[in-house]
């Protein structure tokens, strides 16, 4: 019964953007924060990690890291229980392969069309990841062939090029008019912006998850929550979650594996120090 929680992001947090788009580069990485994770385990505190990458990418790298908490994708569109270490009862979502799967946004063929029809309202076309080639992909996105088919297994959010010639409450006003949610990223953070279904978000996600291990909790039992991502967005946004469902909340503004490891071991081991 876990008490203790910790939300990651992924992305220049866990892993570097680079590793986290190419899982099998990043072995050094793996071998260092193995330690710090098992030691977490043992304390029975899950890491929940979040990401706008797909399951087929989330499920990987958790693989790799011999992770088997639950973790949300594509910028909170949906929740995969692995359903051999499943904590909730009942459990969070319907079971389909190997996952129970909490989906919060639309279906990724939805996404897909309403991105066309934004690009129609505002007179403008919008190349999204369903228009690419994998090797088109592989160039605009710098990314091996094995890293733009998994970038390319999306199931219910669409990423797509950022439109320089675009006004970006144009662009949010169409999505908002057609009912979806829209994530601008600026051109340091991503060349790709991502369209998702209305209900989706990170919030809404990290919401669910909470109060689906909250649920779990004996009586009188409070939850705590420490948050870790390199975007204070991120951090607003679960801590007023975590409020609003009573936890204990701590959240840490991180960059890099380094940092990740030594907001870990200050928070629950006193030191950095996992020998």
């Amino acid at each position: 019964m876990a008490e203790q929680i910790v939300l990651t992001a992924l992305d220049n947090v866990l892993l570097s953007s680079s590793e986290a788009a190419e899982p099998e580069t990043a072995a050094d990485t793996y071998a260092r924060l193995r330690p710090v994770l098992k030691r977490l385990q043992d304390l029975n505190v899950p890491v929940v990690v979040f990401s706008e990458r797909d399951r087929t990418e989330l499920a990987l790298i958790s693989q790799q890291l011999t992770l088997s908490d639950p973790f949300i994708t594509e910028s909170g569109s949906a929740i995969f229980t692995p359903v051999d270490h499943n904590p909730f009862t009942p459990a969070l979502g319907e079971k389909e392969d190997g996952y129970f799967v909490m989906a919060l946004g639309c279906p990724y063929v939805q996404a897909r069309a309403g991105l066309r029809v934004i690009a129609n309202v505002i007179s403008h076309p919008l190349k999204g990841f369903g228009d690419f080639t994998v090797p088109q992909l592989q160039r605009a996105a710098a990314l091996s062939e094995a890293a733009a088919h998994r970038a390319k297994a999306r199931e219910f959010s669409e990423p797509f090029m950022t439109p320089k010639a675009v006004d970006p409450q144009v662009l949010q006003q169409a999505a908002e008019e057609m009912g979806f949610e829209l994530i601008l990223r600026t051109a340091e953070e991503s060349r790709f912006s991502e369209l998702l279904g209305a209900g989706a978000g990170l919030g809404v996600a990290a919401k669910a998850l909470l109060e689906a291990y909250r649920q779990q909790l004996a009586p009188n039992t409070g939850l705590k929550v420490l948050g870790l991502s390199d975007r204070a967005e991120d951090l607003s946004v679960l801590a007023t979650v975590s409020k609003q469902l009573g936890a204990e909340w701590t959240g840490v503004e991180v960059s890099g594996t380094d940092a990740w490891i030594e907001a870990i071991g200050v928070a629950y081991f006193g030191k950095n120090d996992y020998n």
